[in-house]
């Protein structure tokens, strides 16, 4: 579902913030869905049941805290269920993928700037931020 999001931030493109939005929005409502599920019914297909890490990195680069909220919520399920990581964990992983997938210097900058804007209106991604 973010396939040609990825690979545009590792061409140094960002994405169309329009057509980034609508999938969001879709891939949210997706994992609402799946996450009401008995895990044994999630699927594996990123088309039906988004990846989660490449959702996050979706809504830090739209800087939308609404749908921040919603999904770490959708995080902190998700991980419960797996007995995974805590949510600080995984934004930590999530973020430092995508800084390791700009291309070059400057445009690692400017995706720092990007997610420094979310930052500043949300305190764990702050934290997050200056502890890479």
């Amino acid at each position: 579902m973010f396939a040609e999001m990825l690979s545009g931030i590792r061409l140094g493109q960002l994405p169309d913030p329009t057509l980034l939005r609508g999938r969001c929005h879709a891939a949210i409502t997706k994992k609402l869905a799946f996450v009401c599920l008995p895990p044994v019914y999630w699927e594996t297909d990123p088309k039906r049941n988004p990846d989660t890490a490449h959702l996050f990195i979706a809504v830090l680069l739209l800087n939308e805290p609404d749908m921040l909220e919603i999904l770490k919520g959708i995080i902190l399920m998700e991980q419960a269920e797996r007995g995974g990581i805590s949510l600080d964990e995984f934004m930590r992983q999530s973020l430092t993928d995508l800084l390791e997938m700009a291309p070059d210097p400057q445009f690692k900058l400017l995706l720092r700037e990007i997610v420094g804007a979310v930052g500043s209106r949300d305190d764990s991604v702050r934290t997050l931020l200056s502890s890479l």
